[in-house]
């Protein structure tokens, strides 16, 4: 049973497709009452007996349910060709009959088109998409770890920066530790409306502290070797708390400027002379009979990843062309300055990446597609030295989704933060107080 309103709502819509009010000039095409009729599939005159029997009511003073029913059923004015007599062209009664009966035309066109276009009694439906939530069949995601920085061996005594900050090497695996629980623990949550393909632990160089400066070689809690073994330890660890989570891991690595096995930094062999691209084999070794950890360690100073369709660049920071921070700003503009230069030179061999990932400045910022990556050591004497703004130690963690992208993300802070303590003094305790 086809209701008043529907036949209202069907005429009204032809009338928007431009079928006339009344009846066609055009042979066949017929007028919107019987377009709509068609539509509705109603017998040939249904719809014009249904208009005429509105405008009854309305010449019996009754209500209709046509707000103006003459539009859509009053007849096509007879084009009246005969020629205007130049007595009648002087008559002002002529002209304002003509002006009078354009005037109602025009204001029962303009009624139309209000109640066409929306402006007056028209209900307007919600769109569907507000009221449905489609999941769609592109819904995987993956999971990304940015692991930098993490300076094993490093010694900072709180006591040389006025105890703003402490590390050590158990320090550093106690905050790798909690880095690879809160990837276990926020991730699934992040994705729980979608499918979850796997985790991509990106290890993006300076895993060890090193000894390329003569201040780490005297200072450092480890030599170079105790720190490889150390790193390589944490990171079985961490990839088998990973695997009781999420069914795949992808490793990726590049080398940092830290673990470099060379005086100075050299153009070729930078991979193969680095302690990071020994750690990613040793901990390849240990995962070589389970097929759900797979390794990319690239021998080149860069990696690109491609996962779910888009493609993700990782490298350590050191070689994006850029030298320190400036100024009040700190690293940030050296950041966007290179990742810049990383996006043009990718763009020009046609593979721009749509996500940039590096470390190396110990600042967690995220400018657009790039995640500059935080520090496991945190504040040091070096930042200290430069006055540089404090930043707890954090890491990367988002989740790449497979229509939306970088969908979530998060800083996973290291440490809990704290208001330091008091430096110790040897004031005597009258003038202190």
């Amino acid at each position: 049973m086809i209701s008043d309103k529907q036949k209202k709502e069907a005429v009204e819509a032809c009338l928007r497709e431009g079928f006339e009010p009344w009846r066609s000039k055009v042979r066949g095409k017929g007028s919107a009452v019987l377009e709509a009729g068609r539509r509705l599939k109603l017998n040939r005159n249904a719809l014009t007996d249904w208009c005429r029997a509105q405008a009854a009511l309305a010449s019996d003073g009754k209500k209709n349910f046509l707000p103006n029913w003459k539009l859509y059923i009053a007849p096509v004015p007879a084009n009246d060709n005969t020629p205007v007599g130049r007595r009648e062209l002087h008559d002002s009664a002529y002209w304002r009959t003509r002006a009078h009966s354009m005037e109602k035309e025009l204001a029962a066109i303009e009624k139309l088109l209000e109640e066409v276009g929306g402006i007056r009694s028209l209900d307007v439906p919600k769109p569907e998409w507000l009221l449905k939530h489609g999941t769609g069949k592109r819904n995987r995601s993956v999971l990304s770890m940015l692991f930098t920085d993490l300076h094993m061996g490093e010694v900072i005594d709180p006591d040389e920066i006025m105890g703003l900050n402490a590390f050590n090497p158990a320090i550093a695996e106690r905050r790798a530790r909690r880095f690879f629980q809160a990837a276990c623990e926020i991730g699934p949550r992040w994705a729980a409306d979608t499918k979850v393909e796997g985790m991509l632990l990106n290890l993006g160089g300076d895993l060890i502290s090193g000894d390329i400066h003569e201040e780490l070689r005297i200072t450092n809690g480890l030599t170079s070797h105790e720190q490889v073994r150390a790193v390589v330890s944490i990171l079985i660890a961490g990839i088998k708390l990973l695997l009781k989570v999420y069914r795949r891991i992808h490793v990726t690595s590049v080398p940092g400027n830290h673990a470099r096995t060379t005086f100075k930094p050299t153009a070729k062999l930078y991979s193969k002379l680095s302690y990071d691209t020994l750690i990613a084999q040793m901990v390849a070794d240990a995962f070589a009979g389970d097929a759900r950890v797979t390794f990319q360690i690239t021998p080149s100073n860069d990696a690109i990843i491609p996962v779910l369709g888009y493609t993700a660049f990782l490298t350590h920071g050191d070689k994006m062309g850029t030298g320190g921070g400036q100024g009040f700003a700190g690293p940030l503009l050296p950041i966007v300055r290179g990742t810049k230069k990383v996006e043009a030179q990718q763009a020009r061999a046609q593979r721009r990446p749509d996500i940039i990932m590096h470390g190396h400045y110990h600042h967690s910022a995220n400018p657009g597609p790039v995640f500059s990556n935080g520090a496991f050591p945190g504040y040091s004497e070096y930042g200290n030295g430069l006055r540089a703004s404090l930043e707890l130690p954090q890491q990367w963690l988002f989740l790449i989704h497979e229509t939306w992208g970088v969908r979530e993300r998060a800083e996973i802070k290291l440490e809990t933060p704290a208001i330091p303590a008091r430096p110790a003094s040897s004031m005597p305790k009258e003038m202190a107080a």
